[in-house]
C-alpha cells in the first residue's frame, strides 16, 4: 500500500524550537483508534452506541424518505479469525420490507479515526439507503485484537474479503473507502472474485500527495511542520488496484473538506480515468471531510451510479 510511512526520531521541543522542516513518520502514526474500554469477549458482548437509531421503530432516521421500509434494521456482530488477530465485524441489514435479498452489501472500510462501536452507526446512516452494511474493526481497533499498522491490515485482508464474499452471496458487493479507507479498500477489491462497484470517499491518489496538506491530529497545530512519506514497499497508487477492472467507480469529495482537500479526489478521479476505469466524480461545496453522503443533493446525485451497478455483473472481468 502506498500510506506507509518511515519512522524517524524527532522530539516534540526539536519541531517547536525549529523554523521549519521536513519529517517523515512511523506507518502507524496514521492511524488513531477512538477510545474504547468495553471491549467485547463474546460476540454477544458486541454492540454499538446508540444502536437503537438503526433498530427502533421510533428511529428519527424513518423522517428521512431514503430509510423508508429500510428501518428497522437488523445486526449481526461477530468476530472472525484473520491470521493472528480476532477480528470484530458487523453486518447491518434492511428490514425484509424493502426487498432484503437484491440489495447491494457494501464493504465499508473506515477512515484512521473510524471505528465499529463507536462510529458503526454513523457509517450505516451513510452507507444503509444504498445497500446493507459490513462494516469491520482494523487490528487496534474497537474490539479487534493487534495493534494499529499497515502491516496488521495487510495480514487481514484476506479473511475480509471472504467474510464479505460470503454475506453477499447472489447480491452485487461494492467496497466502499472512506478517507484512509481508500487506501485500503482498493486492495480488497483486486482480490475479491465478486467486485461490482467502488466508492472513493474523500481520500487522496496516493500518500505523495496526501503528505502535501495531511498532518496527523498532533501535528496539526503546528504550522511549519511539512510530512514526506517514505518509500511505499508496493508500487502504484490507490489507483493502481483497480487497473482492469469493469466495474463502475464513484469518486466523492467536499469543498469544505480541510482534511483532504478536493483536489486530491479529483486527482485520483483523473488517475482511474487515465488508466481506463469507467469513473464518476462528484464534488459536494458544502461536504466535509466525513459528511459527503449525507449532503442533501447526494442521493439525487448518486443514484444513477448505483443504479449502474445495480443492472451490471462481471465488475471483476477486466476491462478490454
Amino acid at each position: 500500500m502506498t500510506y506507509n510511512f518511515k519512522k524517524i526520531g524527532v522530539g516534540v521541543m526539536a519541531l517547536l524550537g525549529s523554523a521549519g522542516c521536513t519529517i517523515t513518520m512511523s506507518d502507524d502514526a496514521i492511524f488513531n483508534p477512538p477510545k474504547w474500554k468495553d471491549i467485547a469477549l463474546t460476540a454477544d458482548e458486541l454492540k454499538f452506541v446508540d444502536e437503537a437509531k438503526l433498530t427502533s421503530e421510533a428511529s428519527k432516521l424513518l423522517q428521512q424518505s431514503q430509510f423508508k421500509n429500510i428501518l428497522p434494521a437488523t445486526i449481526k456482530h461477530g468476530f472472525i479469525d484473520a491470521e493472528d488477530e480476532r477480528i470484530a465485524y458487523s453486518l447491518i441489514s434492511a428490514n425484509e420490507k424493502s426487498g432484503y435479498s437484491d440489495r447491494p452489501l457494501i464493504l465499508s472500510c473506515y477512515g484512521s479515526g473510524g471505528d465499529r462501536p463507536n462510529h458503526g452507526v454513523y457509517y450505516a446512516e451513510k452507507l444503509l439507503p444504498w445497500g446493507d452494511v459490513l462494516q469491520f474493526d482494523y487490528p487496534g481497533y474497537g474490539d479487534s485484537s493487534g495493534e494499529p499498522s499497515i502491516a496488521a491490515v495487510k495480514k487481514i485482508t484476506p479473511a475480509i474479503v471472504e467474510l464479505a464474499n460470503e454475506f453477499s452471496g447472489d447480491r452485487q458487493l461494492i467496497f466502499w473507502g472512506h478517507s484512509l479507507g481508500g487506501f485500503v479498500c482498493p486492495h480488497m477489491a483486486a482480490i475479491s472474485p465478486k467486485f461490482d462497484g467502488f466508492v472513493y470517499e474523500t481520500t487522496a491518489l496516493s500518500a505523495e500527495e496526501a503528505a502535501k496538506v495531511w498532518k496527523p491530529w498532533f501535528l496539526r497545530m503546528i504550522p511549519f511542520i511539512k510530512l514526506e512519506p517514505a518509500q511505499s514497499d508496493q508500487e502504484g497508487d490507490n489507483a493502481t488496484p483497480l487497473a482492469g477492472f469493469a466495474a463502475p467507480i464513484l469518486v466523492l469529495s467536499g469543498g469544505k473538506d480541510k482534511i483532504l482537500p478536493a483536489w486530491l479526489s479529483q486527482s485520483l478521479a483523473d488517475a482511474l480515468e487515465r488508466q481506463g476505469n469507467d469513473v464518476t466524480y462528484l464534488h459536494f461545496e458544502k461536504g466535509t471531510h466525513i459528511n459527503v453522503p449525507l449532503q442533501p443533493d447526494f442521493v439525487e446525485r448518486a443514484a444513477p451510479f448505483f443504479d449502474r451497478v445495480k443492472s451490471t455483473r462481471g465488475g471483476a472481468v477486466a476491462a478490454e
